[in-house]
């Protein structure tokens, strides 16, 4: 018997505060792989909402799922921004929000992910 298995889309990023002069080049990994942005290394983000339409695939339902905000650097090591955590359930198509929480307290970026568990 197969366990049913949610999609999760990944509607929009809020940036509230970039870390950065100007923008971040912000890229989210799940489970150690690239899921955003898709066709590139990573996003230039300033301060605002940018939209994202990812689907995480194969969910299963209350089991918490982890994304990583990294920044992109040329010359030095990726920096860890932070992570969001949510549990995905039903009923689909309810829009849910969840805030990044930094990597340290010294973190000044501040992120936060729409999503909504999509009807199949």
């Amino acid at each position: 018997m197969s366990q049913e298995t949610l999609t999760v889309r990944l509607k929009k990023i809020h940036c509230y505060q970039n870390d950065e002069h100007r923008y971040d080049d912000v890229f989210i990994l799940h489970n150690k792989k690239q899921i955003w942005p898709v066709d590139k290394r990573h996003e230039d983000v300033g301060i605002g909402t940018y939209d994202m339409m990812v689907d995480i695939k194969g969910l299963i339902p209350m089991e918490p799922v982890v994304l990583e905000i990294w920044d992109h650097d040329t010359f030095s090591p990726n920096d860890l921004y932070g992570k969001v955590t949510f549990v995905p359930g039903f009923p689909a198509g309810v829009p849910y929000s969840v805030d990044m929480v930094p990597n340290s307290e010294k973190e000044i970026a501040r992120y936060m992910i729409d999503w909504e568990v999509v009807a199949e």
